[in-house]
């Protein structure tokens, strides 16, 4: 018999995920309000996985139906009780214009922004690596953005493999791609995976590759693939530069790479629980 997460074993096993930062969002966004509420003992039927509060969402963790903006709660007659919605918990990686008033009582929602961004999306991020078939032992940490010393904002690892045959994994993993620049080379022998893009980014991506004497000086980037999120002018030409294969995968992908990978380690750690990722276009679903 399987048994179902509670409150506090959920928020564990994101963590697990998603360590801690001190200059995160809360993990704990919005919690019940009720006086007696205990994280310990309140169990989940189902996880809603969302980058924004769109519309998909609230249809998970608000209420059943909303007349004039005003929420209807139910009563305690006996249909209503068997229609009662599952007992669920969400997360948010972009929680900001969640709209408490419209979660339904009882529902947990949890959020993790940098953390997510820096171990989930296209940057310090193993689990995306390892699926390329990137060489994660060997593989070197870029770190340190934005007055954050700390901070991963990369990986990058020897490989050996044809563009072509990389372009298509990628493509593969997130479903879409935004913008690709075929550098000088059809062989790939260092990638990086970068959450910036940024001249100094593609230099100091470069920097490594030369140190660790991963690419010669005679090929420069030619042999250097460049997988990062939203397409940066000022990076484009230094990729073009020095000859750097890039591809721009968007924001969004990114994103949503992150959220299925987590919905994937929540079903197998919670087989019980009915996991949904909520990933439709914030743009035209996202609440006003």
């Amino acid at each position: 018999m399987q048994v179902k997460p509670t409150h506090t074993s959920f928020a564990r096993f994101v963590s697990s995920l998603l360590p801690p930062k001190p200059n995160d969002v809360p993990l704990y966004y919005h919690t019940p309000r009720h006086p007696n509420y205990n994280p310990d003992v309140a169990v989940i039927d189902k996880i809603v996985l969302g980058v924004v509060p769109t519309a998909a969402v609230y249809d998970d963790i608000g209420y059943p139906q909303m007349q004039n903006g005003t929420a209807q709660t139910p009563n305690n007659n006996l249909e209503q009780r068997r229609r009662r919605p599952p007992r669920t918990a969400c997360f948010l990686h972009r929680p900001f214009t969640l709209d408490r008033r419209r979660v339904r009582k009882g529902t947990l929602v949890l959020s993790s922004h940098t953390s997510f961004d820096e171990n989930l999306t296209v940057g310090w991020n193993p689990a995306l690596a390892a699926r390329l078939g990137m060489n994660i032992a060997d593989s070197l940490c870029v770190q340190g953005y934005k007055g954050d010393p700390d901070r991963k904002i990369g990986i990058i690892s020897r490989m050996d493999s044809f563009r072509a045959l990389l372009l298509g994994q990628i493509k593969q993993e997130f479903g879409r791609v935004e913008h690709i620049h075929e550098g000088g080379s059809e062989d790939i022998a260092v990638v990086a995976i970068m959450n910036a893009f940024h001249a100094e980014e593609v230099y100091r991506v470069m920097d490594v590759a030369r140190q660790q004497e991963w690419i010669s000086p005679e090929t420069g980037g030619r042999d250097l693939l460049y997988l990062t999120g939203q397409m940066r002018g000022a990076g484009m030409a230094a990729a073009k530069e020095l000859g750097i294969t890039v591809v721009c995968v968007g924001h969004l992908a990114a994103e949503e790479w992150g959220l299925r990978y987590m919905a994937d380690c929540l079903r197998a750690a919670f087989p019980d629980v009915l996991v949904r990722e909520a990933l439709e276009d914030e743009v035209s679903t996202a609440a006003t």
